[in-house]
């Protein structure tokens, strides 16, 4: 009640529905809007953050909590994988509730902020206008797909916005609550957050300086007396936080920040200096910002050209066009926003202006990163200037209403056109991540000159079959950085191999190693190469240098248990087998579970051929790979004289895949062993009822009659059966059966 009545206004009459209608409106759209890319599958760095993160599998909370600067992610990550696997739907499900909840915060927000104005003016009389826009940019921008469809960042840059966004939130109620409980409760509840926040991303250092600004603009209100009132607090927070950060980043990582000593290399794929092996250092990358700036300011007005990756290096010097126009642009900005305060010092749209490069500041200085540009970055900052935007908005709609609509609201109108503009270009601009084809390849178009981009579109074409057409990627990105960059040597060497040209394969995998010793998937590629050729001894130790590098690499395990069987070491294939299944990242994988449950049921090892079918049957989703892994479960309970479960299994065969007269067969055979005679003369009596019979049913008929004591039809069936034509090895049963009825 206390929100509602902060919130109530001269000049509309708004209501509690006023808090709930436009942001259920807004969450309806953006859900519309994301809903087709939540079947999209993971992308980019995705992969090693999650599907190829190994321990996934085994944190949990108690040992990720304040683990490091990013531990609610981990958390969630784990969370996920235990609930839904390596299925990105609960993952990018997530991320677009991180969103909503995100977007629906800034209108909160901004609404709060500014209709508790103290002096009428255009934003406290457009508060709810102003919200509603700037929050409607911000869900509905095609920049932000960048971070809600980037799995990894969605978690990342989502949940710091949304922590930083609830701190300030309850900061502010904290500060304007009349109540003593709930001033208290309610700074607890901030202090909470803040805590909370380290554990995000590194970006959530920014929340105490917004913090501040927070107050003195819409707290204070330029009242220095009332403002110094919670300086106690707020240095407290700021307590909070980088006391946090100290602990979770280490003293020295700040030392060699601020000392202008934290120079990082560069990605491969990726170089941004001119030399892939000049380090980039803080002046470089910090010189290269401000046309990066530029960038990141405009693709909210102009959004038709973003990109994932961007063909950009770092600037030559100071003086060079690339880096002067940019600086004179934002030297502008920078005085015009003291301009600003000093006519009036609450300005709300210097508070604005000031929220995006605060926010934009530890991404877009002196703190090097092998990354010169990513939009995702904005996702936070863009909040400042998607509500300077918002007010150029409410503005137009006012000229309109005032020259146009005879003083109409005109804003319903702009709301739903936008809507419909920014969904449209969303939706399109997602299709992105439809596929890892269409992602690669859109890169190539953005980055030409990016090795990174056509090597991993020649890995999807790969994947695709499309072993030729790959060969020219490969080739470019190993002419754009073949120096040091190994990754394509090791593609295109997959890609002779699929060519049946093992020998150039074996070469190029070399120079991989040459360029990379410690790659352990092109020491696995290397060992299965030389397995394809019988060369035994260069396969095992190719295959130990893998899991020397990479202990838990299935893949390798998975290999150096094929070569074992080659060397008919069948015991020593049967542990590779089950490692890589159980103790290594091939959990997820159907041939290496098929494998593990051949080898345990050839050992007679039934308890782990149990094991390894039931994890092949929950992977399993094609046909005729379910009935497979249920033929083999029940055949497993059977050799492990589980008869009962294996007459449920084989039932639950019979019933699903009745075309397959194995499941039959084996039921039959099961009930014989039980000593169920009728159950099984009942099968067969199904069985031939449904015009399906096999060859040996007369066997398997006779053996359950002479067990119910009609030993006379038994003997009958049995000879008129070896008057037949039937195969020798049957007829040779059937004469070993009648042998033990006659006596």
């Amino acid at each position: 009640m206390e929100i509602v009545k902060l919130t109530k206004v001269k000049s509309w009459n708004f209501a509690i529905l006023d808090w709930i209608i436009p942001p259920a409106i807004l969450s309806l759209i953006t859900f519309s809007v994301y809903y087709p890319s939540l079947h999209y599958p993971f992308q980019f760095d995705d992969t090693p953050n999650i599907t190829k993160f190994f321990n996934i599998r085994h944190l949990n909370f108690s040992s990720l909590f304040f683990s490091g600067p990013r531990w609610i992610s981990y958390w969630l990550n784990t969370v996920n994988y235990k609930i839904a696997g390596f299925n990105p739907y609960l993952y990018r499900l997530l991320n677009v509730i991180f969103h909503l909840l995100t977007g629906i915060l800034v209108f909160y927000f901004i609404f709060l902020i500014l209709k508790n104005l103290k002096k009428e003016n255009f934003f406290k009389n457009n508060a709810f206008k102003i919200a509603l826009f700037t929050s409607t940019l911000f869900l509905l921008h095609p920049v932000q797909t960048q971070t809600v469809s980037y799995i990894i960042q969605g978690q990342l840059e989502g949940l710091s916005a949304l922590f930083t966004l609830l701190i300030l939130i309850f900061y502010y109620l904290s500060a304007q609550s009349q109540s003593k409980t709930n001033k208290i409760i309610l700074t607890l509840f901030t202090c909470v957050l803040a805590f909370l926040s380290t554990g995000t991303k590194e970006i959530a250092i920014i929340s105490p300086f917004l913090l501040i600004i927070t107050d003195w603009f819409f707290i204070a209100q330029g009242d220095w007396k009332n403002f110094s009132k919670r300086i106690p607090l707020q240095l407290s927070i700021f307590g909070i936080v980088f006391l946090s950060y100290i602990y979770l980043l280490k003293p020295a990582f700040f030392l060699k920040t601020f000392g202008f000593n934290n120079a990082v290399r560069n990605n491969i794929g990726n170089i941004l200096t001119q030399n892939p092996n000049d380090l980039i250092t803080p002046y470089a990358f910090f010189i290269s910002q401000f046309k990066v700036i530029l960038h990141y300011i405009f693709i909210f007005l102009w959004p038709f050209n973003i990109s994932v990756e961007y063909d950009w290096k770092l600037a030559h010097g100071f003086f060079s066009h690339e880096v002067l126009f940019p600086f004179s642009i934002l030297i502008s900005i920078f005085c015009l926003t003291f301009y600003l305060l000093k006519k009036n010092k609450i300005n709300i749209l210097s508070f604005a202006i000031m929220w995006f490069f605060i926010a934009i500041a530890p991404r877009s200085s002196f703190i090097p990163s092998p990354e010169l540009l990513m939009d995702y970055k904005t996702y936070l900052a863009s909040i400042g200037w998607l509500f300077v935007i918002a007010c150029a908005i409410v503005k137009f709609t006012q000229f309109l209403s005032s020259n146009f609509f005879y003083k109409n609201e005109t804003y319903p109108y702009i709301f739903l056109f936008l809507s419909i503009l920014l969904g449209f270009l969303t939706i399109h601009r997602n299709k992105v991540w439809r596929s890892s084809l269409e992602f690669w390849e859109n890169i190539i178009q953005n980055a030409p000159e990016k090795a990174r981009g056509y090597n991993n579109y020649g890995v999807e074409l790969t994947s695709l079959g499309k072993n030729k057409e790959a060969v020219p990627y490969f080739k470019k990105a190993i002419k754009l950085e073949g120096k040091t960059y190994w990754d394509p040597y090791t593609n295109l060497a997959i890609v002779y191999a699929a060519l049946d040209n093992i020998d150039l394969a074996i070469l190029t995998l070399e120079q991989s190693l040459k360029l990379n010793p410690y790659n352990p998937e092109a020491y696995n590629n290397l060992g299965a190469f030389f397995l394809h050729k019988n060369e035994y001894y260069f396969a095992e130790r190719s295959f130990r240098a893998a899991l020397a590098i990479r202990p838990h690499y299935g893949k390798a395990m998975y290999n150096l248990g094929k070569l074992y069987i080659a060397k008919e070491d069948l015991e020593s294939a049967w542990a590779c087998f089950k490692n890589a299944c159980t103790k290594a990242d091939l959990d997820h994988d159907l041939p290496g579970y098929q494998l593990y449950a051949t080898t345990s049921i050839m050992l007679k090892k039934y308890e782990d051929a149990i094991f390894a079918c039931k994890k092949f049957l929950q992977l399993a989703s094609k046909k005729d790979d379910i009935n497979e892994a249920l033929f083999n479960l029940a055949n497993a309970y059977f050799l492990n004289n589980n008869f009962d479960q294996a007459v449920q299994i084989f039932t639950q065969m019979t019933n699903r895949f009745p075309e397959d007269i194995r499941g039959w067969a084996n039921l039959i055979e099961t009930y014989i062993k039980m000593h169920k005679s009728e159950n099984a003369l009942e099968v067969i009596k199904k069985l031939k009822e449904n015009g399906r019979t096999f060859q040996g049913i007369e066997i398997q008929q006779s053996i359950c009659l002479a067990d119910l004591g009609y030993l006379d039809l038994a003997e009958e069936l049995l000879k008129k059966f070896l008057n037949e034509k039937q195969p020798e090895q049957l007829k040779k049963l059937a004469k070993q059966v009648l042998k033990k009825i006659t006596i």
